[in-house]
């Protein structure tokens, strides 16, 4: 039996769906009491027989104030990226749904305000200074239906970066791709996106063999083990692993198809390909 939900609880994608079913089956005639108890029993959601007759009659829209998401546009490929990566979601003080994303370098901010615009949101950028830690850039939007979108299931997520495999890439390296070069033999290096979730690395992995671009996911940390970053200690609470693509034609490909939206790891990974 599905648990019983309010219309608050509904993504406006949902709620458009039980709109339209209440309207059609009002068309076949059927009475409100009884069109509410259908919703209640196909959908578990508890709604009004005064909200039905508004909504048949047109005198109500739950979705007249409510900026909607384009789920066809590849921007939203690169939005999932980036949330599974750096971004996050949160539901503040205000009960306002929140889409946030704080980054040191300005030109990954702009890109992902640009994909948040593309698909329908009016994102705010803005710089923050933090004691403390080092400044960064933030970006942020209000959207209930993307916030529970990303909050939702994960092969909802997964489904979205299949159908734009480069957008998706490309979000995920800018926020946990890595280009290293030994610095005693600029010959020697590595393209790496390095994470702690196994799964979203081996769907990368995944993606990258279906755009002819191989790659090897190692463990290079378990939970447990110490490191230190910036001269702070930090202890590892989950295993964390390391994507590598280490194959020359792999390395050239990676870099026309995908590379990044930051100026310094694209400087950083051409100049590695060139020598």
């Amino acid at each position: 039996m599905l648990s019983m939900r309010s219309l608050k609880d509904l993504s406006p994608q949902e709620i458009g769906k039980v709109r339209e079913e209440v309207r059609r089956l009002r068309k076949e005639g059927l009475s409100y009491s009884k069109i509410t108890e259908i919703i209640k029993e196909e959908y578990g959601v508890g709604i009004s027989k005064a909200t039905v007759m508004r909504w048949c009659k047109g005198e109500s829209d739950p979705l007249r104030k409510v900026r909607r998401i384009n789920f066809e546009s590849p921007s939203l490929a690169y939005v999932v990226g980036v949330h599974l990566g750096d971004g996050s979601v949160s539901l503040d003080d205000r009960y306002r749904y929140r889409i946030r994303l704080k980054v040191v370098d300005r030109e990954f901010a702009e890109a992902f305000a640009e994909a948040l615009k593309d698909i329908g949101l009016r994102p705010s950028l803005y710089w923050e200074n933090d004691s403390s830690r080092v400044g960064r850039w933030v970006v942020e939007a209000v959207s209930k239906e993307l916030y529970m979108f990303l909050s939702g299931p994960r092969e909802k997520l997964f489904e979205v970066a299949g159908r734009w495999p480069v957008e998706f890439l490309r979000g995920f390296f800018d926020s946990e791709g890595s280009v290293y070069v030994d610095k005693r033999n600029p010959r020697i290096g590595r393209i790496a996106i390095g994470n702690s979730d196994l799964e979203v690395l081996e769907l990368c992995k995944e993606l990258l063999e279906k755009l002819g671009i191989s790659s090897s996911i190692y463990l290079v940390k378990k939970a447990g083990d110490i490191s230190y970053i910036r001269g702070k200690r930090y202890r590892y609470t989950r295993n964390f692993y390391i994507l590598v693509i280490g194959r020359i034609e792999s390395r050239k490909k990676f870099a026309k198809l995908i590379s990044s939206t930051i100026p310094r790891k694209q400087k950083k990974l051409f100049k590695f390909l060139e020598l």
